[in-house]
């Protein structure tokens, strides 16, 4: 057992393989079961989450213009949008037709499937409720909980998996759900309440171990499918309560799930949750690479807590191989500025994350540090411009990586609150960022509040003219934007080789910005998810 606390690990008996950008097992961008067409089957494309499609052949800088470009239709659904839409191409639906479809899950716990590209397909092709909602007891999300974080779909075996939260008349219930894509229809053995138990002596222990509290804990990051097993992580609800850091993994064989891990971050301590500004958790196949937030951390102790830290689990025994914990954790934790993105891994063995201090944070994926009482031992840490301004610059969407056309160097995009969008040159030999070109949107006489501005990149791999960076931002309330409030929306185009140049921009405030949820690009179309209970969808206008 590594540091935290492991429980019920076991064999993997997942459905099958699914063909994407991540590899056997893995959920990416890639083919469906017996086709060709792209897939977007998981949080930010693939389990690097990467942020980029790098496979969209239709969108370009020269057509993605006020001319030939904008708003299509909009569906409406019955709550808000926490949840990335998720994709597949070339489905075989129950009317015995061929539909792109697009899935879309709300708060109000239901799961919808529509016809991803008909502008008169006002119908979903099927929806599904599956249970009453939570009514919130606080204003992070606000008016209900249910289907928080991004499922994930396994196109081969024909599944999408979901966590759902309510209250129900025993009280809050968490489950997680194996849907056919096709007919909406529960998989046998689907669903299953989400319990689970770790040894430990920290908050809510009883008789040496901690129960997993359905009440207190949310999911929040996406799931992650790699290696056929389901892999969820979990934060508080509302900061509220006794709660801990929870990863927990489910095998599915088509017939029963079967828990495969139930890890705990601050067994003998409290809190260190997993929230992610909504990523998932990421993987290279081998290992799981997480995020913690504030929370009990002990390094030098046998028995180690991981709260605030960035750490690598290896998959085949779940045991924790390295991490970094920050020489100023207690700092970072008495002022709530806990690491607030996700792990997102880029080339160069290079791992990226953020905190609420301001920081961008660069670590090798190897060795990634531990903890030095002196100074960090990564490879670099950056200040935000909203930060080194006097303001917050909160770190919330990831980092979005793209290797110029022409052999123009390899780039790296973040846009964090009261920031303006920043881009870096990524040095290979080096492994660090730097030469940063910053340029606020023209059109907009503000930088973004909370969250910051969420990106997706899409190009034809690296053909000139194609990459593109999208950005979706709240245009309200100032540097509190969509924190703890709603705020209206807006969406940007902007040329990823000229980031001084805005392409296309959606700003009629007619929206409010879905928070943490990145536009999803997809066969021509950019689907946008939102708290007005819409899903809006946009293209080329012939």
């Amino acid at each position: 057992m590594g540091a935290g606390g492991v429980a019920e690990t076991g064999g993997t008996t997942g459905a099958g393989g699914a063909s994407g950008a991540g590899g056997s097992g893995d959920a990416g961008s890639g083919g469906a079961a017996g086709s060709t067409t792209f897939v977007v089957a998981t949080n930010r494309y693939d389990n690097a989450r990467s942020g980029a499609n790098l496979q969209e052949t239709k969108l370009t800088t020269a057509n993605v213009n006020g001319t030939q470009f904008g708003l299509l239709f909009s569906r409406t659904v019955d709550g808000q949008m926490y949840a990335e839409p998720l994709y597949v191409g070339g489905l075989m639906m129950s009317d015995n037709k061929l539909h792109n479809v697009v899935y879309v899950a709300t708060e109000h716990n239901t799961l919808y499937a529509f016809d991803a590209d008909d502008a008169t397909a006002t119908k979903p092709l099927w929806s599904l409720n599956v249970g009453p909602s939570g009514t919130n007891s606080c204003d992070n999300l606000a008016p209900e909980i249910g289907i928080t974080s991004t499922p994930v779909i396994d196109p081969a075996a024909g599944i999408i998996y979901f966590i759902s939260k309510g209250q129900e008349a025993a009280g809050w219930v968490q489950r997680i759900h194996a849907v056919d894509i096709v007919t909406g229809a529960e998989r046998p053995g689907s669903p299953v309440v989400i319990t689970a138990s770790t040894k430990g002596t920290g908050d809510g222990a009883s008789g040496g171990n901690i129960a997993f509290d359905a009440s207190t804990q949310l999911n929040r990051p996406g799931l992650l499918l790699t290696n056929g097993v389901v892999y969820a992580a979990f934060a508080s609800h509302c900061d509220a309560g006794t709660y801990h850091g929870w990863i927990l993994g489910y095998s599915y064989d088509g017939t029963r799930f079967q828990q495969v891990l139930a890890y705990n971050v601050s067994p003998n301590g409290s809190k260190g949750g997993i929230w992610q500004a909504g990523v998932g958790l990421s993987s290279d196949g081998t290992n799981l690479y997480v995020v913690a937030g504030n929370g009990t951390t002990n390094p030098g102790t046998a028995n180690l807590d991981l709260s605030e830290s960035v750490f690598r689990m290896r998959i085949s025994d779940y045991s924790v191989q390295d991490y970094w914990i920050p020489t100023a954790y207690t700092s970072l934790n008495s002022a709530d500025a806990d690491l607030s993105s996700g792990a997102v891994l880029l080339p160069h063995n290079i791992l990226t994350t953020g905190s609420k201090d301001g920081r961008i944070y660069v670590l090798d994926v190897a060795n990634m540090g531990k903890f030095s009482a002196n100074s960090d031992k990564i490879l670099q840490t950056l200040t935000t411009p909203g930060k080194a301004s006097g303001g917050r610059g909160h770190v919330h969407g990831g980092p979005i990586y793209y290797n110029l056309p022409g052999g123009a160097g390899e780039r790296v995009f973040v846009w964090p609150e009261d920031s303006p969008l920043m881009e870096y040159t990524l040095n290979a030999t080096s492994r660090t960022l730097g030469g940063l070109v910053t340029d606020p949107i023209p059109t907009a006489t503000f930088t973004p509040g909370h969250p910051g501005a969420i990106l997706t990149l899409s190009a034809n791999g690296n053909v000139n003219g194609t990459g593109i960076l999208w950005a979706t931002i709240p245009t309200q309330n100032g540097i509190d934007g969509a924190w703890h409030k709603t705020s209206a929306g807006a969406l940007y185009a902007i040329d990823a080789t000229n980031i001084t140049k805005v392409l296309w921009s959606d700003s009629t405030g007619t929206w409010n910005v879905a928070k943490f949820a990145p536009p999803v690009v997809a066969n021509g179309h950019v689907y946008v998810g939102t708290f007005s209970k819409s899903l809006r969808v946009y293209g080329l206008m012939n």
